[in-house]
């Protein structure tokens, strides 16, 4: 069988083409680039990058594959003598190989701030991927293009801003100015996008497409030193109309309550696996205006193996009143990590009340008014400028 791997002699020169792509990448981004004498230790770094405020002692290990068992061991050598040679600039330690799946590039740099929080990493590749963490060096991550479609004619899809990942970060940023009691989220100011995946527990290429996104359409402040929401008003608007939907959601009744369905709910609640919305979230939350709808209740899906858990719980019957709405949650981790416990019990937050009772055909605009006047108003305001 031909060996499929380039021969050692090629080495140098796929090294050499790499160096030359980040030369060019970095030089683009404003960094001055230069080679400089061996180091305090004998040892020369392949690169020296400087711009105000920032200073780089750059090693560039260049892989076959890119897989992580194969670069890992390449970005922690990269590292060590990226660090012996550094003397008064930061460490920053690079692999490349000619193509990098996305997940393999972030778990480079979850092991890279696990095991050596102070010096900065990279990942390249020749197919356009650039994820980098550490001081001014985040402006050049770039997601690689996917490969391009068979029919060249169909159009290409735009991220929706909305997804249920983005829906969730927007109310991490969003939460320092909510109390605690409104929404349950981290509360903080971040940098950049590395910071905010930390603190909101998703992808770091996730967190950067949503920021760039947030860029494009004119939603962050340009000038702030941490990722500040403007234009509000605009994105709430939007936000709104991207949660008008179907819903999936069914009337059901408790089995067994005795007297009190009150306390087969809080059970239900308890289970880890729902929460109230809605009109119900809003009372429980101090912003109750609609009386006489039963409690509805989110689950992560709507189906029997999702509700199997609950064996004291069946449909109506017709003509029975119901004594919950059980509905599947349209964005999951938004709702599920945004969980509240006013009173104990288990809650959606009031930013997720708001959407959702938007759209309500009973007396959810008035409801959806109350919350806006007495919460969102001043939260819209914000930042009225970008």
């Amino acid at each position: 069988m031909e060996n499929s791997y380039p021969e050692k002699s090629e080495a140098p020169d796929r090294h050499a083409e790499v160096e030359r792509l980040l030369v060019h990448v970095l030089e683009d981004a404003g960094w001055k680039v230069s080679h400089e004498p061996d180091g305090p230790n004998g040892y020369r770094p392949d690169l020296l990058i400087r711009r105000p405020g920032a200073s780089y002692a750059v090693e560039l290990k260049v892989g076959v594959e890119g897989r992580s068992d194969r670069l890992v061991p390449l970005w922690s050598q990269a590292c060590l003598q990226a660090s012996s040679a550094s003397g008064k600039h930061a460490p920053l330690a690079i692999v490349a190989a000619p193509r990098i799946a996305p997940r393999v590039a972030e778990n480079i740099l979850k092991f890279a701030e696990q095991f050596a929080p102070n010096a900065a990493a990279g990942v390249i590749d020749l197919a356009g991927l650039r994820l980098f963490r550490g001081p001014q060096l985040e402006s050049l991550n770039v997601e690689a293009p996917s490969k391009p479609r068979m029919d060249s004619r169909a159009p290409k899809e735009q991220a929706h801003l909305f997804s249920d990942l983005n829906q969730w970060m927007i109310k991490v940023l969003l939460a320092p100015e909510l109390p605690h009691q409104l929404l349950g989220a981290p509360r903080g100011q971040y940098r950049n996008a590395s910071q905010l995946a930390k603190a909101a527990n998703v992808s770091v290429m996730s967190a950067f497409r949503f920021v760039e996104q947030l860029k494009r359409d004119g939603y962050l402040h340009e000038s702030s030193p941490h990722l500040k929401l403007v234009r509000r008003d605009s994105l709430f608007r939007q936000w709104q109309a991207a949660s008008l939907r179907r819903a999936n959601e069914v009337s059901m009744r408790f089995l067994l309550r005795g007297n009190d369905s009150r306390s087969a709910l809080k059970r239900m609640l308890d289970s880890g696996r729902a929460c109230l919305g809605l009109f119900a979230a809003a009372d429980a939350l101090g912003f109750g205006f609609v009386l006489g709808v039963p409690p509805h209740v989110y689950v992560r899906r709507l189906s029997s193996a999702g509700l199997a858990g609950w064996k004291n719980l069946v449909p109506v019957a017709p003509g029975e009143v119901p004594d919950v709405i059980v509905r599947q949650a349209s964005s999951p981790e938004s709702i599920f990590r945004g969980i509240v416990r006013p009173n104990g019990l288990a809650s959606c937050d009031i930013l997720q009340a708001w959407l959702d009772v938007s759209g309500h055909p009973s007396r959810g605009e008035e409801q959806a008014s109350l919350i806006r006047k007495r919460v969102l108003d001043r939260l819209m305001r914000g930042n009225e400028h970008g």
